[in-house]
């Protein structure tokens, strides 16, 4: 029984470690032989609401296992705005986790906070653009600050990843009986959510030179969303960027990874993830 006990204090003691470790930097132990520039812009992960260290954690470790990527950094935001750094900017595949201490926060209010995040980085380590990559709650988070922040940014935004993303939902950050998903006409949905009308009315504002990838879950033939989020929403952005988007590509993954939850833990997102942002 003590050894036992033992053992399982051990294993105890390593998940515990892993956890933390989520949350902390972790960089490629493969040598560098060649860098693009597309591997030289830093990309940032934003998690959804309630989102923690686990949101992105799993994904990002597997980018610097199987893609060579860096995470670099993490940057807390605490309550009340204030940034905390942890570790050093890399110069190939940086990737930023960006955690928020206030995890019931608005898209509103972290898009502000994103915007500090992107000063600080130009004014103490030079960076001059970015990539955004958002969960749920976090995409609108990125689009909010693309139409409401980005003008004031002292750096630009050049890709951005969307995972599945409530674009037309009556709510973005609870869960409904019913999952929304408004059927489209030549015009786009045909019952608008007001973050969506909030969106639109200031689509304009985002650069034209901005690439959109937007991954949404499809759990079988007979459920078109993944659980919480439908196709309908999260694609229901291709009509607000008819116009501003340089780029944009739609991909749905399918079965039981599929789900709102998994898609972060999908292999087929990091994969598309690591095509889109590096070209790997």
């Amino acid at each position: 029984m003590v050894v036992l006990g033992v053992i399982l204090s051990c294993l105890l003691l390593v998940v515990i470690v892993k956890i933390i470790l989520l949350g902390r930097p972790r960089s490629s132990k493969t040598q560098t032989v060649r860098s693009t520039p597309l591997d030289q812009v830093p990309t940032l992960f934003l998690p959804g609401y309630l989102g923690n260290r686990f949101s992105f954690g799993f994904l990002q470790n597997r980018l610097v296992s199987k893609f060579n990527a860096n995470k670099s950094m993490v940057i807390i935001v605490n309550r009340h705005g204030k940034l905390r750094v942890i570790g050093q900017m890399n110069d190939y595949r940086t990737m930023i986790q960006v955690l928020f201490k206030d995890k019931t926060s608005r898209p509103k209010q972290q898009a502000i906070w994103l915007l500090k995040i992107c000063q600080l980085l130009e004014a103490e380590y030079h960076v001059s653009s970015v990539n955004l990559v958002g969960h749920s709650m976090g995409c609108i988070t990125i689009f909010w600050y693309l139409t409401h922040e980005q003008a004031k940014s002292p750096i630009s935004v050049k890709r951005v990843v969307a995972i599945a993303g409530p674009f037309n939902d009556s709510e973005i950050a609870r869960s409904t009986p019913d999952v929304d998903a408004y059927p489209f006409n030549a015009n786009g949905p045909v019952k608008r959510m007001p973050i969506y009308r909030a969106l639109s009315q200031k689509i304009a504002a985002i650069p034209p030179e901005i690439s959109v990838l937007n991954i949404a879950g499809k759990i079988n033939d007979e459920q078109q969303n993944d659980g919480q989020v439908s196709l309908n929403s999260a694609f229901s952005l291709r009509y607000l960027l008819q116009q501003p988007a340089h780029y944009y590509r739609e991909v749905v993954i399918r079965g039981k990874w599929a789900t709102h939850r998994l898609l972060h833990e999908n292999r087929l997102v990091d994969a598309n993830i690591a095509k889109f942002i590096w070209g790997v």
